[in-house]
């Protein structure tokens, strides 16, 4: 499996083999199919990657984008396949390494995850983050959703 920059033709490929809590988060959320809100996100953000396996295939994407006014927080955002747990110990393993080319962007990260979605909460927990607050009515479905964020932390010199 390889990292590398996203391409419209990555989400394209990507949606109709969505993990099946990225596509009720992402519907919980956007009220906008994946399909559609996918590639979309893919051309408006510049700062996403694709996870290509062996044969080519995307089996995720993740990024960063920026928040208006708010020049050092980015919200960090990332969608798979089933195929993605193949790599799961690549993945675990990169993933403070992407964390912290992210937090070279944007000192602050985060934003929600679906409360449904138990194994990305998981994994940002893994990751450091901190889950700050449930909101009970969030999206256009207003589903509970889980605020989470994490700030750099630099090293003492």
């Amino acid at each position: 499996m390889t990292i590398r920059r996203a391409e419209v033709a990555d989400a394209v490929s990507l949606a109709p083999r969505l993990r099946e809590a990225d596509r009720r988060e992402c519907l919980a959320h956007h009220g906008i199919d994946p399909q559609f809100i996918l590639p979309w996100s893919i051309q408006e953000d510049r700062l996403a990657w694709a996870f290509i396996d062996d044969d080519g295939k995307c089996i995720g994407l993740f990024g960063v984008s920026p928040v208006d006014q708010h020049p050092y927080f980015g919200l960090v955002w990332m969608v798979t396949s089933d195929d993605v747990f193949r790599h799961k110990k690549k993945i675990l393993r990169d993933s403070p390494v992407w964390l912290n080319k992210l937090h070279d962007l944007y000192p602050l990260l985060g934003n929600h995850v679906d409360a449904r979605n138990r194994s990305h909460i998981r994994w940002l927990k893994w990751l450091g983050f901190s889950m700050l607050r449930v909101v009970p009515e969030f999206g256009v479905e207003r589903r509970p959703f889980i605020e989470f964020a994490k700030l750099r932390s630099k090293p003492c010199a």
